[in-house]
């Protein structure tokens, strides 16, 4: 277990991030860290962690807050070819590390953003404009923590009622499922799981235990320059 590891869950524990949940309450009101709104703290850090992690194609675009859309044109070593999927993708970037062939992208190309949208890009100097909004960020996305799917989310009513459940498969779900509450509340079902870049799993039982960890890998990819 790496020390990053062994912190967290020290952290955690003083938080009672492993007290047992044995069944879902028919109502929030009685456990306010359960609560889930649109404006809570821990809705935004949630979407640090679930938000579109822009660093797989870095090799490509150098934009770290957004993807490529694909299929895509590019130049490499002064022929044009088309990136259809992520296999190419990891072709192109080990023939451009182990060959250290030039490469460019062939415009107009289509960026999904760290919410999931999508933004036009009709030049190298439009790209530089993102990058440098990217970088002044202060909530960009946390890379090196990551939910274990499935994750399942309670809702309820206007009275804090159980109405119904909702299952997340992926990052897009969650964080647009987050993006989308309103006015009304959701709860996570515990326990969840999340995974570090640094290596390492832990399970996760409340809200400030959930907040804590995404914070601590938050300062980490910070030291380390992610």
């Amino acid at each position: 277990m790496s020390d990053f590891v062994a912190g967290l869950l020290a952290v955690i524990m003083s938080l009672v991030l492993f007290s047992c949940q044995s069944e879902v309450d028919e109502t929030i009101g009685e456990d306010p860290d359960a609560v889930i709104t649109s404006d809570s703290e821990i809705a935004m850090w949630i979407q640090r962690a679930s938000a579109n992690d822009g660093s797989a194609d870095d090799f490509l675009d150098g934009y770290g807050c957004g993807t490529i859309k694909l299929p895509v044109a590019i130049t490499l070593n002064g022929a044009v070819r088309m990136v259809n999927n992520e296999g190419d993708l990891s072709i192109v970037q080990r023939i451009i590390e182990e060959l250290d062939m030039p490469v460019s992208l062939q415009y107009p190309v289509t960026i999904i953003a760290g919410d999931y949208s999508e933004i036009k890009v009709n030049s190298e100097e439009e790209l530089e404009a993102l990058k440098e909004i990217c970088t002044e960020s202060p909530n960009k996305r946390i890379p090196c923590v990551n939910f274990r799917y499935p994750v399942e989310m309670l809702t309820y009513n206007a009275n804090n009622q159980s109405n119904g459940r909702v299952t997340i498969q992926n990052d897009r779900e969650f964080y647009l499922f987050i993006e989308e509450i309103g006015n009304l509340h959701t709860s996570i079902n515990y326990p969840v799981d999340i995974e570090f870049s640094t290596g390492g799993m832990i399970e996760i039982n409340t809200n400030s235990g959930l907040t804590a960890a995404i914070k601590q890998a938050g300062e980490v990819c910070q030291t380390n320059g992610g």
